[in-house]
């Protein structure tokens, strides 16, 4: 097993990180989205390590993804979830699943961050029971007609493209969902930032749709398939998540390792006192093992190897480091840790969101130990794998 990133994944990663402490710190204090910001990165090719030439990318795979998503995540954590929307579940997962047409028409601009987008799963009354959903889809023949609500949706107050999960017959639960590609600039449409507690830099968003409209040909799979789009999706969303919570836990080691060495108690620096040694101890192997786990899920995608059950686990235990590393952070700084002074209480903020985004943790316990079980295997054989997009259409 060789553990070492190629050349080319370590010169993007250096470009990542040149970026990050160049254009994203100095601005941090400024919390709030930043569409210039993400201009520049999708213009830097950060979006589209996962994608063939031909749609704006550098085929370099999702383990650099993983690893670009990690260090702007290390910076600002709000903006690893654009990682989240121009590469994994909007943009990707059209090039998994549209027709080429679709494909052409969307993929290219998104992973260039020249159009904006968001994945709508979530309802006020459907969050991890995805085939509860509400949200209504009807073949009106020459077009498809969409009513209900989402809710929780990254990007919302800004998308220009949308991938939208609704379905035809509620009482065909998962069978009945459908996926479709819906443009936002259109009369009923309508959305509300929602207000939260971290990740300020990412607006998220009700959205309304009251009669809303797409074209037949933006159907992403078969009539009825949206189930095992939105499920390939969230495998696909979960290296970036997963990733993004790496990078948040590095951060607050970097500010905890800085603060220890300078923080002086007793006379002499707390990093000399055994009980901030095991914090930081704690924290680094957390962090450590989370990177390992995340970078092996999103290696084997690569591979087109099933990575169901190895990116579930990733998530979760990343989910978890970061919180532990956030907590330990806190505690190291003390009271500086507690005020808006210095960047701890913003890792603390952003750091919850980690175990409830794209499979809250409990899903994620839920879908491991089934697995481990026999009750139901995690790993689903693969309907699409990355080589079948480098070859021309």
């Amino acid at each position: 097993m060789n553990f070492e990133l190629n050349p080319e994944i370590k010169a993007i990663q250096k470009e990542a990180r040149r970026f990050a402490v160049k254009e994203i710190l100095p601005r941090l204090e400024a919390d709030q989205f930043k569409r210039d910001l993400v201009s520049k990165m999708g213009e830097l090719g950060f979006f589209g390590c996962a994608f063939p030439f031909r749609y704006g990318g550098s085929d370099l795979g999702f383990l650099a993804h993983s690893v670009v998503c990690e260090e702007i995540s290390r910076a600002d954590s709000g903006l690893r979830s654009l990682f989240n929307l121009q590469a994994a579940t909007v943009a990707y997962t059209i090039m998994e699943w549209g027709t080429p047409e679709v494909r052409k028409k969307y993929v290219k601009d998104l992973v260039l961050a020249r159009k904006l987008g968001c994945t709508c799963f979530s309802e006020p009354n459907a969050g991890s029971d995805l085939a509860s959903m509400e949200t209504q889809i009807e073949d009106r023949g020459d077009h498809f007609l969409l009513n209900g609500s989402k809710t929780w949706i990254s990007n919302g107050t800004v998308a220009e493209v949308a991938v939208v999960y609704a379905t035809y017959n509620r009482d065909l639960k998962h069978k009945g969902i459908c996926a479709v590609v819906v443009e936002t600039d259109q009369p009923g449409w309508s959305t509300r930032e929602t207000p939260k507690l971290g990740d300020k830099s990412s607006p998220i968003a009700e959205i309304h749709l009251n009669g809303v409209t797409a074209p037949k040909k933006n159907l992403l799979g078969e009539w009825g398939e949206g189930f095992k789009v939105a499920m390939t999706a969230l495998d696909r969303g979960r290296i970036s998540v997963s990733s993004g919570a790496v990078g948040l836990a590095q951060a607050c080691i970097d500010a905890s390792v800085e603060y220890a060495n300078k923080r002086v108690q007793f006379g002499k620096p707390i990093a000399q006192y055994q009980l901030v040694k095991g914090a930081i101890a704690e924290m680094v192997s957390f962090t450590e093992a989370a990177r390992l786990m995340v970078r092996r899920g999103a290696w084997m995608n690569d591979q087109d190897m099933p990575f169901s059950r190895e990116i579930a686990m990733a998530k979760y235990f990343a989910g978890e480091a970061v919180v532990k590393a956030a907590g330990l952070a806190m505690e190291i700084h003390g009271g500086m840790g507690y005020s808006l002074e210095l960047p701890v209480e913003k890792y603390y903020r952003d750091s919850k969101l980690y175990q409830i985004g794209e499979g809250t943790a409990n899903i994620m316990r839920l879908l491991i130990a089934d697995d481990a079980l026999g009750i139901k295997k995690a790993n689903r054989p693969r309907l699409h794998v990355p080589g079948e997009f480098r070859h021309p259409e």
